[in-house]
């Protein structure tokens, strides 16, 4: 029993503190293990977090036709965290979710594997004249 005991205190400790050196929020980083999603940024730059009825899908080999930066490269897996297999639209969903809070206003390059929904988000660019 303590062995077991030990052995769940270790694994917590070394989770806190892998979560305090990640740089994301706490409660962001437990969303999304519970969510099975991943975000690697590509910019230091912050965004205000959007609608996320708002963010555009960017599908086959379609582009936006406004300037746009790549914010971030997103992934949520196909399955929950019970081992449960997400539908299309509940997958389409969760990917515009997590855009709208980076502050993205689209997804390009959306690629599925058996495992992953992958995409970039990117942020549209104002342009001054």
């Amino acid at each position: 029993m303590r062995i077991s005991q030990s052995l769940a205190i270790v694994s917590i400790s070394i989770f806190l503190n892998a979560c305090a050196s990640s740089g994301q929020s706490p409660t962001r980083l437990c969303s999304n293990f519970l969510n099975r999603q991943d975000v690697i940024p590509t910019t230091n730059n912050e965004y205000p977090a959007k609608n996320p009825q708002t963010v555009a899908l960017y599908q086959n080999n379609n582009s936006p036709h406004a300037p746009y930066r790549i914010i971030a490269m997103a992934s949520v897996s196909r399955h929950n965290l019970l081992g449960m297999k997400r539908s299309d639209v509940e997958m389409q969903t969760m990917m515009k979710q997590l855009a709208a809070n980076l502050g993205g206003d689209g997804l390009i390059n959306m690629s599925n594997d058996p495992e992953n929904l992958k995409a970039h988000v990117i942020a549209y660019q104002k342009i001054l004249i």
